[in-house]
């Protein structure tokens, strides 16, 4: 499968035809009698929805403006599709029992690897769409039917079922996607060798889903660059494996408009009004994300001593208004590109990492959740210290976005960076990022 067939990160198709398809026929499934009771998350919502005199006519009329901004042609428009509030939760109802498959289907037109956001589609783009997905209520009710969801995909082994697809057809996008650095292949590793798996074990000796999307390179595979001298404090690394957004953004304000179309970074709103947001003004912000196919953990970019961790609710499926049907081009995968918007509103981790290296300053670190995708997962703790190169934390159940904050004054000499964007779609985790020039 070529990856142009695929937005940034590799989550859904490009061709909204073929989201339509793969929604047409959850909607088919979610009229069978084995989904006839909703999960109780989806129970609740519903209630709160139903209760609210805001919430209610937004819930529906979210897919009105959707339908009405439909250009398919009449005969596509026919098949089924999410007409509106109570068909949305019977989709989420059966999606709560399935891990994200990679099957004929998928090997056809393209992975689904945001079925809950393949649902809501253009909906999420609407007027009516981005006042719903912001409330607090609503991210409330949809952090618990994730949770829900997450707890099928990390214990229960039904979950493992969709992995023969995966390490079958799937398998040699994902040695392609890890064998990629850049502008092109560096290494030509099968998956056994990228990747700690038990080949002779059913499922490779992945038990559930989560186990396969969190799994962890094979010793050396990822060294710490430079390689002659990995200590070398001048020398900051790629926290994730990842591919770079935008260029990266110097002279951060405080507060800036993040909502508008031109998007900018915030601080205060990034930071959640975090005591050290000033001492990040003025400095620069370096963002990339993650692919579907790819590695899910985040690794420090420095040595040194971890501050402060802080997990920070905020929303799921909110999306920048001018990235959907305001600005012209409704797009399914939206938050792909509104991820500046997302850096301040959607559920995300924040680790502040003091660098060894006095010239760096303090590092902020900060891993945000996209749609589905916002289980953010730290696994270090205040008071640690970490060297370049070690874990920090990982996305469960998918992964997103993350991005790095350098304070003023730091001068940086940017290490293999495209010069238009997008460009290439993978950068190793621990490979060099920058150069401290101080």
């Amino acid at each position: 499968m070529d990856h142009a067939t695929h937005r940034v990160g590799y989550w859904l198709p490009k061709d909204k035809a073929i989201i339509r398809e793969w929604v047409a026929t959850i909607v088919e499934i979610s009229h069978e009698s084995r989904y006839s009771e909703l999960d109780p998350t989806l129970v609740a919502f519903q209630h709160v929805v139903d209760r609210s005199p805001l919430l209610k006519p937004l819930s529906n009329n979210m897919f009105t403006e959707a339908a009405n901004n439909d250009s398919r042609p009449f005969r596509d428009r026919e098949k089924p599709r999410v007409k509106d509030f109570e068909s949305m939760l019977r989709c989420f109802n059966v999606l709560m029992r399935r891990a994200p498959p990679w099957d004929d289907a998928e090997e056809k037109s393209g992975l689904i690897g945001f079925p809950f956001n393949a649902v809501l589609d253009t909906a999420m783009g609407t007027a009516a769409g981005y006042q719903f997905f912001l409330d607090s209520d609503v991210n409330r009710c949809l952090r618990a039917i994730i949770t829900k969801w997450g707890q099928y995909l990390q214990h229960d082994k039904d979950s493992a079922r969709v992995l023969q697809g995966w390490l079958s057809k799937g398998i040699h996008e994902m040695e392609k996607k890890g064998n990629e650095c850049g502008d092109g292949p560096v290494t030509k590793l099968t998956f056994v060798q990228l990747y700690q798996c038990d080949p002779s074990a059913p499922n490779h000796g992945f038990r559930c889903w989560d186990d396969f999307f969190t799994r962890k390179f094979q010793p050396g595979v990822r060294p710490v660059h430079p390689k002659e001298n990995p200590d070398d404090p001048r020398f900051i690394v790629h926290a994730c494996e990842s591919a770079p957004f935008q260029a990266p953004v110097r002279g951060v304000q405080r507060t800036d408009n993040f909502m508008a179309k031109n998007q900018r970074y915030s601080l205060q709103d990034m930071l959640d009004s975090d005591p050290m947001v000033d001492y990040f003004v003025g400095g620069t912000v370096y963002q990339a994300f993650l692919s579907a196919l790819s590695f899910h953990r985040w690794h420090t970019p420095v040595s040194g001593t971890i501050l402060s961790v802080r997990n920070i609710l905020g929303t799921y499926y909110s999306e920048n208004f001018y990235q959907g049907l305001f600005g012209g081009h409704a797009d399914a995968a939206a938050p792909n590109n509104s991820q500046p918007y997302i850096a301040s509103v959607a559920t995300r981790m924040l680790i502040f990492i003091k660098a060894d290296n006095p010239a760096i300053g303090v590092v902020a670190f900060l891993a945000i959740g996209m749609a589905e995708v916002s289980s953010c997962e730290a696994t270090v703790a205040p008071g640690q210290h970490v060297k370049k190169g070690d874990e920090l934390g990982m996305f469960h159940f998918g992964g997103s976005s993350y991005v790095l904050i350098f304070r003023p004054g730091l001068e940086l000499l940017w290490c293999g960076l495209p010069t238009a964007y997008p460009g290439p779609t993978n950068y190793h985790v621990n490979s060099v990022l920058a150069v401290v020039n101080n």
